[in-house]
């Protein structure tokens, strides 16, 4: 493939006969005004008989949703995370009325470490579970634990949790684990034109670190375009690594959507006051790597936050950044979407396979999460998951597959399964904290939000404090562990 290669699809461009002409008579995408492409060889689309489907059609009437629903899905997200923190700062809502009366209220400040996310408050536990799980099993991790000899998978899904909170609240937070904050990311995106991607890094110590972790930010509940692009089904040809979401490329810092070596220069200083995510990332981690010459790192990231995540080593192995290849133990993301194509997975596994190193690379699924059935299963985009999946049928049930079941949520004979499920998980989470501590009791939002997930129920499942509770009270059978250990080489990084 050239470096010309791509495909873009511009949902602001399509109109209502265009969705009924897509639907009914399956267009050819060449076709489409709102599709953009070109081949090697010319301007027009890799295979001029590509049609578009219901898929499409599909995808493209969600993102023009989405797209009315922006401004408005802010404003809303504002109200309900100004509220939550309100009630939570102020003891509750007989307690705010007296503090009300008595002129005492405190009032919410977006950028305090006591400031939480509506995501922070379906779930805001931030102490470590120090009790050994399953996970501790699989081969590449039992040389991981960090220094104060936390559980490590818990402390990654934590990391991936708390990456949706500010900067203060992080910081509290990784002080809260004993351990050592290094720098919290706000990144532009060139195309948004605005700071739509974060991360932060830690370390497991200050001095002569042996845990070195990054974390992406995820979905943010109330930002339309993070959800569109997370359903967008456009792709830019990384040469032979083969198709990459193109959405996906944009938020970690491409920029040129359809040339990738024109996207991502190796020697790039950026344009002040708007960093980019991939080379503040990668600078980072070489001055950290000077520093803890043995560390090994880590990136992990729930929802978009772990698109991201395994996005980078692709970028790192086309800028041949061995230095961090090298220290690099694996990926480690919950609830994430699909990121290229066959080809795309299997370049960076043989690429990483072929260095020698232990590296693995893990999918945590639960349940019927909508997220890592996006961008849904369409021929003309071919992406496809790579690596191990460890998914949750329950909270306690987990085990090892190559791809989770319905992988692309439209399947009819999975949807009686998705409803029960759904009212399941709201009935457990009632009585959860009864039989396994105060610890796993929810909050109203919490269940709120398990009452708003019965109409989607694979919205509900890509609740985070569910990824939390599988990694705390999951088992896995042992034949599962076995294979595993088994395909570790097949389908680690």
């Amino acid at each position: 493939m050239a470096s010309s290669d791509y495909m873009i699809y511009r949902p602001e461009e399509v109109g209502c006969l265009d969705l009924l002409r897509i639907c009914l008579f399956k267009r050819r995408l060449s076709d489409c005004k709102f599709v953009e492409g070109s081949h090697s060889q010319g301007s027009k689309l890799e295979n001029e008989s590509a049609k578009a489907n219901w898929i499409v059609g599909f995808t493209l009437i969600i993102q023009k949703i989405l797209l009315l629903l922006d401004v408005p899905l802010r404003i809303l997200g504002f109200i309900i995370e100004f509220s939550l923190n309100l009630l939570s700062l102020n003891g509750g809502f007989l307690r705010l009325i007296f503090r009300i009366i008595t002129c005492s209220v405190v009032i919410p400040e977006q950028d305090s470490e006591n400031y939480r996310s509506y995501i922070g408050h379906l779930d805001g536990r931030l102490d470590l579970y120090k009790t050994l799980s399953f996970p501790n099993y699989l081969p590449q991790m039992r040389t991981l634990n960090a220094s104060n000899d936390v559980n490590f998978m818990d402390l990654i899904m934590l990391a991936a949790e708390v990456a949706y909170e500010n900067e203060a609240y992080i910081k509290k937070a990784v002080n809260h684990w004993k351990m050592h904050f290094v720098q919290f990311f706000n990144c532009w995106n060139v195309f948004l034109k605005e700071f739509g991607t974060q991360a932060y890094i830690f370390c497991d110590r200050s001095v002569d670190a042996n845990l070195i972790v990054v974390s992406f930010r995820g979905t943010d509940t109330f930002n339309a375009k993070d959800w569109m692009t997370d359903v967008d089904l456009s792709w830019i040809a990384m040469g032979k690594m083969g198709r990459a979401h193109l959405g996906f490329m944009k938020a970690m810092g491409l920029q040129d959507e359809k040339d990738y070596l024109k996207g991502w220069p190796k020697d790039y200083q950026g344009e002040k006051g708007k960093p980019l995510a991939y080379y503040s990332i990668r600078d980072t981690l070489k001055t950290l790597l000077q520093v803890h010459k043995n560390a090994k790192i880590v990136v992990t990231g729930h929802s978009l936050g772990g698109a991201l995540a395994a996005i980078l080593p692709s970028i790192l192995i086309l800028h041949d950044e061995t230095t961090i290849l090298n220290s690099l133990a694996g990926v480690l993301t919950f609830g994430q979407p699909r990121v290229g194509d066959e080809t795309f997975g299997s370049f960076i596994e043989a690429r990483l396979r072929n260095s020698g190193l232990q590296q693995f690379y893990y999918r945590v699924v639960y349940r019927y999460d909508v997220v890592p059935r996006v961008p849904f299963d369409d021929p003309s985009s071919q992406f496809k998951h790579f690596g191990c999946c460890i998914y949750f049928s329950s909270w306690y049930k987990g085990q090892m597959m190559k791809e989770e079941p319905d992988k692309n949520y439209f399947d009819p004979q999975y949807l009686p399964s998705k409803y029960f499920n759904a009212c399941k998980d709201l009935i457990t989470s009632l009585f959860l904290s009864k039989k396994q501590g105060q610890d796993f009791k929810e909050s109203g939002a919490c269940i709120m939000y398990r009452i708003t997930g019965l109409l989607i129920p694979g919205v509900g499942s890509h609740n985070p404090r569910d990824y939390l509770n599988a990694i705390r009270l999951g088992k896995i059978p042992y034949q599962t562990r076995q294979w595993s250990r088994s395909s570790s080489k097949a389908l680690s990084l």
